[in-house]
């Protein structure tokens, strides 16, 4: 018994809503749950857990085991677990410490990167800097380009600009920056746009969802025009 609690966790990776002690069967008459009687160990001290006995099995609620061991578990179109979080019964926001930071530090090693090939400053648009977060925490893996002009307009930015996307997995955030922008130099075109002289503002969005890391890049070119403007 010592181990009931473990063992139940075990069990909970394939189950929306309860966990049982015992291979459930498939019934096709009405069943009646009744409050268990059985007594519940957790390293050897008997806890307070609420299950319920339904044809001779028991059922525990997966928010409450999740409570008792202190992980995590949410609903977000699907179950989701966090070993090493503690219980809230919430989806966690999306990481934001430091990605503050992490958006002008990207800024800087753009125009660090201008300047050692003889191309001004990108100086900071705010509205870019709005549209760019707003389509990052789309978490689009593609350009949309209607989208991301609608965006930039909404946002109070009434010329053209560039845009560059870049989308990536397993990167620490103080490898974020680094990590868009050497993915950037790699790409002609996406070089190009980073690169563009005639473009004198700058706006950069980051998300991170579940270990995904969405990198938007807005320049801003004055001499140009908004097609959805």
């Amino acid at each position: 018994m010592k181990h009931a609690i473990h063992f139940l966790a075990g069990l909970l990776l394939g189950s929306a809503v309860i966990v049982c002690t015992g291979a459930a069967s498939a019934v096709s008459q009405t069943v009646t749950a009744t409050l268990t009687t059985s007594p519940i160990f957790l390293d050897g001290s008997e806890v307070t857990l609420q299950g319920y006995n339904i044809g001779g099995h028991n059922y525990f609620k997966l928010r409450d085991i999740a409570a008792l061991l202190d992980f995590n578990v949410y609903w977000d179109d699907g179950v989701y677990m966090e070993s090493d979080a503690p219980y809230t019964g919430q989806k966690p926001e999306p990481a934001a410490t430091g990605l503050s930071q992490v958006r002008l530090d990207l800024i800087s090693m753009i125009n660090r990167l201008r300047n050692q090939n003889g191309v001004p400053d990108l100086a900071i648009s705010q509205p870019l800097m709005e549209a760019a977060q707003e389509c990052a925490d789309r978490h689009y893996t593609w350009h949309h380009n209607r989208e991301e002009c609608e965006a930039v307009i909404q946002a109070g930015y009434p010329y053209g600009f560039g845009s560059n996307l870049t989308v990536f997995t397993g990167t620490a955030e103080s490898t974020i920056a680094q990590k868009a922008v050497d993915n950037w130099v790699q790409s002609p075109g996406h070089y190009r746009t980073m690169m563009d002289a005639e473009c004198d503002s700058i706006g950069v969005g980051i998300a991170v969802d579940r270990g995904i890391t969405y990198c938007y890049l807005f320049v801003g070119n004055p001499n140009t025009h908004n097609p959805y403007g």
